[in-house]
């Protein structure tokens, strides 16, 4: 989300015909309309960030992955190249904020915050103190981008990390993948229907509330090794439980805990790599948040009972695919600018989005300072309306990090803060809570 007025008019950028570069990075339906999302990664604490190294790492980087040069603000709607001089920025640290009390991991989401008030960018690579930030338009790629990315600059990915990251999903991709299923199974049709109708929104209506799109705050907490290992034992003597459904059916106990009321369609993230051909799969938008009915009591046994029927029909597929045939229908047709203010008008009750990413072994090679914390991936993913509430969780040498993206004229930073707190203090006193 962001400003509408974003025409390259700046004299270090200059439009490029897609002829060639552009031409192979066509942007999706998804791409389009997530341009004027955001995306913010953070990484640290690091010691010693060289930025001059790091200069020289992305721009070898942006060399062969032309989809970091990609400029998708301009105002006709034709993304074109940036031709300015990439440079990993310095940004000054942020002003301690004084309404939450201090956390393991809550400089993160103190950082992502800051840095949401910078002026959009189709791609800003800065330290910021200690902490490597990524901040990328959504339109330039799905949550896999930064941390690639952020792996890559460090240092720390094995080359195939590289490669990845320059290999696009061709065109036609979703198309083929989706026609895979329905031929192996005539009856997904059917399901996706189904599924469709059963998860459909029905929302009600709650007094209209201003709020300023570029006001996002995004606030983390981090769960340390101990209690990690702790939750992973007691999850898996749930029967049917998994890591992922536990952090769902955790957060919205917290939630409650902590006076916020939901609703009852949580929209679960599903990559939608795990459906194409082997050689099909690449970078760029292919993950769906799905808006799956989660009834009380949401268990974790229960989350992954209903995430497990949407996964295994064609129906994320099916989403891509509806996406993608719109977008040759408008081809040609300008994106439609962000507003510049918003309304709450679907729902009454928080939203909820949850993207649990797992144990990120990209990050295994970079080394925590003598006497500091492990390093951290703390991301602000943008709520996809005044009302929405989106958790992104991670797992980086043994510590899980929750981050929580929201609009604070909507949802208080007290209770968000208080519920990521207890996840992270006592993750089986809540997930136990849950149960009951």
């Amino acid at each position: 989300m962001g400003r509408s007025d974003r025409s390259p008019s700046r004299p270090d950028r200059r439009a490029v015909r897609p002829d060639t570069e552009i031409a192979a990075h066509r942007p999706s339906a998804l791409d389009r309309a997530l341009a004027n999302s955001r995306n913010v990664a953070i990484f640290g604490p690091l010691p010693a960030l060289d930025r001059d190294l790091l200069t020289v790492r992305l721009r070898s980087v942006a060399a062969q992955v032309p989809r970091l040069r990609l400029d998708p603000f301009a105002a006709d709607g034709a993304w074109t190249r940036r031709t300015d001089t990439l440079l990993v920025e310095d940004l000054a640290p942020p002003t301690a904020t004084r309404d939450l009390p201090d956390t393991p991991g809550g400089y993160l989401g103190v950082i992502a915050t800051h840095v949401r008030q910078l002026d959009p960018v189709p791609l800003r690579v800065a330290v910021c103190d200690d902490h490597l930030v990524v901040d990328h338009s959504h339109g330039l790629g799905d949550g896999r981008l930064a941390p690639a990315l952020q792996a890559v600059l460090l240092d720390s990915a094995p080359p195939a990390v590289q490669a990845a990251l320059a290999h696009d999903a061709p065109a036609g991709s979703v198309r083929r993948a989706l026609a895979d299923q329905i031929l192996r199974h005539p009856r997904r049709l059917g399901e996706v229907h189904r599924l469709r109708s059963e998860n459909a929104r029905t929302d009600t209506v709650a007094e209209p509330v201003a709020v300023d799109p570029r006001q996002v705050r995004t606030v983390s907490a981090t769960m340390p090794p101990d209690r990690v290992a702790a939750l992973r034992e007691r999850v898996s003597a749930v029967q049917g439980a998994s890591d992922a459904s536990a952090t769902v059916a955790m957060w919205v106990s917290a939630l409650h805990r902590a006076g916020v009321a939901n609703d009852d369609l949580v929209q679960v993230l599903i990559d939608c790599r795990r459906y194409l051909r082997r050689d099909d799969a690449g970078m760029g938008n292919l993950a769906i948040a799905l808006p799956i009915r989660m009834p009380d009591p949401v268990t974790a046994a229960s989350v992954r009972q209903r995430v497990r029927a949407a996964t295994e029909s064609a129906w994320p597929l099916a989403v891509l695919g509806i996406n993608a045939t719109r977008a040759r229908l408008h081809r040609g047709t300008p994106d439609p600018g962000a507003d510049t203010a918003v309304s709450v008008r679907t729902s009454s009750r928080i939203r909820l989005s949850v993207s649990d990413i797992g144990r990120l072994p990209l990050y295994d090679g970079v080394l925590p300072g003598p006497s500091g914390p492990i390093p951290q991936l703390g991301a602000g993913i943008d709520p996809d309306g005044p009302e929405a509430l989106t958790l992104l969780v991670s797992e980086i040498g043994g510590a899980r990090t929750l981050s929580a993206t929201f609009h604070p004229e909507v949802v208080a930073p007290t209770a968000v803060h208080a519920a990521l707190v207890d996840i992270c203090r006592d993750p089986i006193a809540v997930l136990e809570a849950s149960e009951s």
